[in-house]
């Protein structure tokens, strides 16, 4: 199996990289990271990647703008005194609607290597990504979804003591053009820092990267109507942190999602799937596998 390093660019113009496996067919998977994450680091990638080649699926994973915590893209050839890119990103800088340009420049460009038809996968926050991209764009040849343990970022944002705060002074912030300020220096259970031009795009309730909610038309969740797969563990952390048990986050899931939805549990697993990879594996593959029947 080869592995390619890749470089591509987003819709907008920003430059980002990627990690390819490359068949003939014209069907590709689409891996998008989570929240500080990367194209690389979580080990149920290597084994998903070999799956995917047992199919004769091409595998992109990339590192989309809110990769790492603090980071620095090329856009427009502009650079600063370092000589390095002017647009901030990482998790720290981040606007979360700004993901559906990563998301397309993957598919722009995989298209330029002639796929057609493609299936797009997100592993946390990266879930909540790929559910705005397919609610608010043309989805026409996405054929499937794959959300790997996908947040639910405004209850989990809920969980912090100083959200409320938090979400005051970005807004404070951002009215007076100052959105690169940050609203705290140890925000979340990773106590990372978030800027405010960042923290309302992923922490407040109705935002796009609200994905449970109940709204007037239903759930950003249950739009979905192409076949999808949800896999989580039940020790993962989000779950347990905003639910209290996988138990009751199926109840009020359940309720949301559409019928060509489904949902698979491994248990004991955490968020990051470590040392659950296999089972993983075979959750995805039977869905894989009976999406060409």
């Amino acid at each position: 199996m080869k592995i390619e390093f890749v470089r591509f660019k987003a819709s907008d113009g920003v430059e980002l990289q990627g990690w390819l496996s490359s068949f003939d067919s014209d069907a590709a998977i689409i891996h998008i990271h989570g929240m500080s994450g990367n194209g690389y680091e979580n080990y149920f990638l290597d084994n998903l990647r070999e799956m995917y080649t047992k199919h004769g699926l091409t595998f992109l994973t990339i590192d989309t703008r809110g990769r790492g915590i603090i980071s620095s893209f090329w856009q427009g050839g502009k650079s600063d005194p370092f000589g390095e890119g002017t647009k901030l990103g990482g998790s720290c800088f981040e606007i979360f609607g700004e993901s559906t340009h990563d998301i397309q420049g993957a598919i722009d460009f995989l298209k330029s290597k002639g796929k057609s038809r493609f299936i797009l996968q997100g592993h946390s926050l990266g879930g909540s990504k790929v559910v705005n991209f397919l609610v608010t764009q043309n989805i026409s040849d996405i054929v499937a979804v794959i959300l790997l343990a996908p947040t639910d970022m405004t209850e989990w944002a809920k969980t912090d003591h100083n959200h409320k705060k938090y979400l005051a002074e970005a807004k404070k912030l951002n009215s007076s053009d100052s959105g690169e300020e940050l609203v705290g220096a140890q925000c979340w259970l990773d106590k990372t820092p978030l800027s405010a031009q960042t923290y309302p795009t992923i922490c407040e309730e109705g935002s796009a990267a609200d994905i449970y909610s109940s709204r007037k038309d239903g759930a950003l969740l249950g739009r979905i109507t192409i076949p999808m797969l949800i896999v989580y563990g039940s020790n993962d952390i989000g779950i347990l942190k905003t639910d209290g048990s996988m138990e009751k986050w199926l109840k009020r899931t359940n309720k949301i999602i559409n019928k060509n939805t489904e949902i698979a549990t491994i248990k004991s697993a955490p968020h990051s799937f470590k040392n659950y990879e296999k089972e993983l594996v075979q959750k995805v593959d039977k869905f894989v596998s009976e999406l060409s029947k």
